[in-house]
């Protein structure tokens, strides 16, 4: 199983998740063309995606929605409230509304993917995280080999989210801000206020903690959602590896979706779930 973030921050996001028989989007933050781009380097189409899932209707998670459902038949998932939302404020009245499915559950199958939904705390109408787990031989053995969990904007680690977070092989995890840089910065008091709530975005330092708390550490940790002002890849880093040293924490695969992106000068990063081995491997 693959992960590949396409796009990571308040100008869009949207990550892909597959293997060799099922694809799915995680929000739709990219126009369609950067989608194509995307997808094309890793030798699939759009007509490759079964569904498209959707954290919440704030316009950099679903910016290029409208244009896609437009032109193609994926089935666009979410809780039946966001889908409600985003009718309004993207003013859906000309696309195919049967291509929108309410998730009523909080799991779903897409072929060998298992989706379990998870509520966070953000200032959107109903917003969720999801796992994404491959079943080991079918759906019926419920037995998995890979787990992967995207939490992003996301106020506070909640038991919910935290119980969500433990077990995952790939954790994508919002690392928004540095509290210095943030209270100290340039943001009106009323953004500062929003951002620090626990409807707002998640600190370095909590993310730190949260990674911490869990018991089974992943094998690969991707910091995302970084504020382009109250944040720097380094800052994220260091700020979460001394919060690991403070507790005597092992030593974990760490890395910023920015890093990775200027190391690999890519507009996507690609991993996949490890051997048994327990290797990481960063395709180019």
């Amino acid at each position: 199983m693959n992960i590949s973030v396409l796009a990571s921050g308040s100008r869009g996001n949207c990550t892909l998740i597959h293997d060799d028989n099922n694809a799915i989007l995680i929000d739709m933050g990219i126009s369609t063309r950067k989608l194509k781009q995307a997808l094309a380097q890793l030798h699939l189409n759009i007509e490759d995606l079964d569904a498209i899932f959707i954290t919440h209707e704030h316009i950099d998670h679903i910016r290029g929605l409208k244009t896609l459902t437009k032109n193609y038949n994926v089935p666009i998932y979410s809780k039946t409230a966001t889908l409600k939302q985003i009718a309004i404020t993207q003013k859906f009245t000309d696309i195919n509304l049967k291509n929108c499915q309410a998730l009523t559950t909080n799991s779903i199958d897409i072929g060998n993917l298992a989706i379990k939904i998870f509520n966070i705390s953000h200032d959107a109408i109903d917003p969720v995280g999801y796992t994404i787990s491959k079943y080991k031989d079918n759906a019926r053995t419920k037995k998995f080999t890979e787990k992967i969990t995207l939490a992003t904007d996301l106020g506070f680690v909640s038991e919910t989210v935290q119980s969500a977070l433990e077990g995952s092989d790939i954790l994508v995890l919002e690392a928004n801000h540095d509290l210095n840089l943030l209270q100290n910065g340039q943001y009106p008091w009323s953004l500062k206020k929003r951002i620090l709530s626990t409807k707002g975005h998640l600190s370095n330092v909590d993310a730190g903690f949260a990674i911490n708390r869990l018991q089974a550490k992943p094998q690969q940790i991707i910091l995302a959602h970084l504020s382009e002002q109250n944040n720097s890849p380094d800052i994220a880093l260091n700020t979460i590896k001394q919060i690991f040293q403070q507790n005597n924490s092992p030593d974990i695969a760490l890395n910023t979706i920015k890093q990775i992106f200027q190391e690999n000068n890519l507009m996507d990063i690609s991993l996949h779930v490890a051997s048994p081995d327990r290797m990481l491997n960063i395709k180019n």
